[in-house]
């Protein structure tokens, strides 16, 4: 298999097919990756060679592979001696796959990416090494950025602090959110929290940030950790409908009842606005028809 030819981020060549001998010591804290799947065959080589090429080798690799029915698993067995788990099988969602992969987890930093985003070169080392240098800092955030399908660039994304205040500000659609692809945190508070919620199937990840905003401390990078693609069949632009509801569902969870009504009543809103363009048309049919 080869990876895609223009990978924004990674320089062409041969070194995609050559990954890299250990240069990391033994000694370093191991981080676990845990790769959600289902039928990406197309891209999760990409996701792969992402990790195996960084230049912090002390990592695992877990796969959870809800059944696909492609050729994931045919590219999944030529990286096997990279993988430390993988896993095939029927789950109930996304959010089960991830809770999966992190129960196998034995790394002391912890970071989901999904099968079709990737890393860019050195994303691990900078990551630990901020770690290191922040030895209060529980979460690592670092910037991303987005990319069509065929990896053309569109947007950056900045790194935003795990803050209650922040998140509700997401929420509410006030423009800032964080790519969770270029988010990493310590185990211990992945083991305080009650994991991603089975009832998300696209905002899986904000209601994570609002747990660990009260487990621990965040620092940011300004440099680009990993890249998302952005196209018609990912979930949050194919279900984008279901996002109010899932926004509405994290706020009451997390209290932010104010947050709730705004977005019920800017629901209503819509609503009626949909109903008077029906009727609108509704007249508009009739009158045309009596003529």
């Amino acid at each position: 298999m080869l990876m895609s030819l223009n990978l924004h981020g990674w320089p062409a060549g041969s070194l995609f097919n050559n990954p890299r001998t250990s240069l990391t010591p033994s000694n370093t804290e191991k981080i676990s990756i845990v790769i959600p799947t289902l039928n990406q065959a197309d891209t999760i080589e990409d996701t792969l060679l992402s990790i195996v090429n960084q230049d912090y080798q002390n990592f695992e690799i877990i796969v959870i592979d809800g059944g696909s029915t492609d050729k994931t698993q045919m590219i999944l067995k030529e990286y096997r001696s990279w993988i430390t788990h993988s896993e095939y099988g029927i789950d109930s969602c996304q959010s089960d796959a991830i809770n999966k992969g992190f129960d196998l987890a034995t790394g002391s930093i912890f970071a989901w990416i999904n099968s079709d985003d990737y890393y860019l070169p050195g994303a691990f080392s900078r990551v630990m090494k901020i770690f290191q240098d922040n030895r209060n800092s529980d979460i690592v955030v670092g910037a991303g950025d987005i990319v069509t399908k065929d990896c053309r660039f569109l947007k950056r994304i900045n790194p935003m602090v795990l803050q209650r205040k922040n998140l509700i500000s997401w929420l509410r659609g006030d423009g800032e959110w964080i790519m969770q692809q270029s988010c990493f945190w310590k185990s211990r508070i992945w083991k305080d929290s009650d994991g991603v919620d089975l009832k998300l199937n696209l905002l899986m990840d904000v209601d994570l940030w609002f747990q660990f905003a009260k487990l621990g401390a965040t620092s940011t990078t300004d440099h680009p950790i990993a890249v998302m693609r952005y196209y018609p069949e990912i979930k949050t632009v194919s279900l984008k409908e279901n996002v109010k509801e899932e926004a509405a569902y994290i706020l009451a969870r997390h209290g932010a009842y104010s947050e709730v009504r705004q977005i019920v009543k800017d629901l209503v809103k819509e609503n009626k606005i949909l109903s008077n363009e029906i009727e609108r048309d509704r007249k508009s049919t009739r009158l045309n028809s009596s003529h």
